[in-house]
């Protein structure tokens, strides 16, 4: 798959405008207000797309650099387990039933539990942000998943969950239950107003344990930019199976990027509402950066 490399908000934007013309959501025009594109900002390139709970770490256990993978978060513990710990220390203050294994897992996601979930925003520049905002000696990336396309053609067609709505597959998949092996797009409640700020959008991982972009490598899955664009509108069996591309930030772009991300109102303070949002937001905007003044 190509990437595009990103400097500017600008070409960002525009390469966006163009894959919408190319790959439009409906057959005859895109359609604005339908879902269309979600997008995952990583800071650095190599992060797969993966969920917190499922992913490993490579320990180094001597000098010479030998070491093992391991999983990081289920090692010593399953997800339920996980999930009932946080249930445990915050059932005080959060009014849920314990059968509501769905949304208790979204707030655990919000404040920092492993979960299944894979967080992708309706907003493009809320994930340019995140792929900035860390790790600046490192290359960054947005992801682009064709949400409609991913969603009208879920590739989980199995008779006893097609009855069934999104949120009580998750509650079964958070249960042990092997119900459902792809990924599925999930919608989730706003528990704050920082979810509403970022646009939020979760991806529900079934028990298929790859990153997605393992899962669909083949290149049909691969949207591409037009060499010539002429601005005709094209909806033939390629526009209606690929699903993902992807953006590269330089280390060296992104502290100027996130100078004009502040210009358009994302930042931390409007991502992080609160007074811990201000703090970050006044720190990083006098940050000196070597590479920015000397780019």
């Amino acid at each position: 798959m190509i990437e595009i490399y990103v400097s500017k908000i600008s070409e960002y934007i525009g390469s966006i405008e163009r894959l919408k013309r190319y790959y439009p959501n409906q057959m005859i025009i895109h359609n604005p207000i339908s879902l269309s594109f979600l997008y995952r900002g990583l800071a650095s390139k190599d992060y797969g797309l993966l969920p917190g709970l499922f992913r490993k770490q490579y320990d180094i256990l001597d000098d010479e650099n030998h070491g093992v993978e391991n999983d990081r978060y289920l090692t010593f513990g399953n997800e339920k387990e996980i999930l009932y710990s946080f249930m445990h220390e915050a059932i005080s203050q959060i009014q849920l039933s314990s059968e509501d294994l769905s949304r208790w897992a979204e707030y655990a996601q919000h404040y920092g539990v492993p979960t299944r979930f894979l967080d992708w925003s309706k907003n493009p520049l809320v994930a340019l942000y995140f792929a900035c905002r860390d790790e600046k000696e490192k290359d960054g990336k947005v992801w682009l998943l064709h949400a409609r396309n991913y969603d009208i053609s879920f590739p989980e067609r199995r008779d006893e969950i097609k009855d069934l709505s999104r949120r009580e597959i998750v509650d079964r998949l958070i249960a042990g239950e092997k119900c459902c092996d792809y990924p599925l797009l999930y919608t989730p409640f706003y528990v704050d107003s920082r979810m509403s700020e970022q646009s939020s959008y979760f991806m529900a991982w079934g028990t298929k344990v790859k990153k997605l972009e393992e899962m669909f490598s083949d290149d049909k899955f691969r949207m591409r930019l037009p060499e010539n664009d002429d601005g005709t509108r094209l909806y033939g069996v390629h526009q209606q199976e690929a699903l993902l591309f992807s953006f590269l930030i330089g280390a060296n772009e992104k502290q100027p990027l996130l100078r004009e991300l502040d210009m358009v109102g994302i930042n931390e303070k409007t991502l992080f509402p609160g007074l811990d949002g201000i703090g970050r937001y006044i720190e990083r905007k006098y940050r000196f950066d070597y590479k920015e003044v000397f780019n």
